[in-house]
C-alpha cells in the first residue's frame, strides 16, 4: 500500500454464527477495510461507544439484543451511522418482514442470507464513497 492511500475505514460486523463473521471479516480485509467483528448487540454497543464506525453490519436474528432493536438503539445515539442488516429468516418474522422493518427502523439496505460477500463489499465502498 502507498503511502498516498489512507487507511480503509473501521467496519462493524455484528452476528451470532462465527462462521458468518469470519467470511465478512476475510471479505472485508480483503477489500482493505478493518472489520471488527463481536457476536451480540450488547458488544456492539460497546465498540460503537468506544470508536467512530464508516459503517455497520448487523444479522437482524441474535439473542438478547437482536438486530431489528440494535438498529433502533444505535438510531437513539448516532443518526449518521450507515447500517446494513443481513437476515436468513427467524421464528417470529418472514424474511420479508424483517426487511421491511430494518429499513423503517435505519437500515439502508437488507442482504438476504445467503448472499454474495462483493454485493455487501461494493455497498460499503459506496457508502464510504460519499462520507
Amino acid at each position: 500500500m502507498s503511502l498516498s492511500m489512507p487507511p480503509k475505514p473501521d467496519v462493524l460486523v455484528v452476528d451470532d454464527v462465527e462462521a458468518v463473521r469470519v467470511s465478512l471479516a476475510e471479505a472485508l480485509r480483503g477489500a482493505g477495510y478493518n472489520p471488527i467483528c463481536v457476536a451480540s448487540g450488547h458488544e456492539a454497543l460497546t465498540e460503537i461507544a468506544n470508536r467512530p464506525f464508516a459503517v455497520a453490519v448487523t444479522d437482524i436474528w441474535m439473542a438478547g439484543i437482536d438486530g431489528l432493536k440494535l438498529i433502533k438503539l444505535i438510531r437513539d445515539t448516532n443518526r449518521d451511522l450507515p447500517i446494513l442488516a443481513m437476515t436468513g429468516g427467524g421464528p417470529r418474522l418472514t424474511i420479508e418482514t424483517a426487511g421491511a422493518l430494518a429499513e423503517v427502523w435505519g437500515a439502508e439496505r437488507v442482504f438476504v442470507k445467503p448472499f454474495d460477500e462483493d454485493v455487501l463489499v461494493k455497498a460499503i465502498d459506496a457508502i464510504v464513497a460519499r462520507q
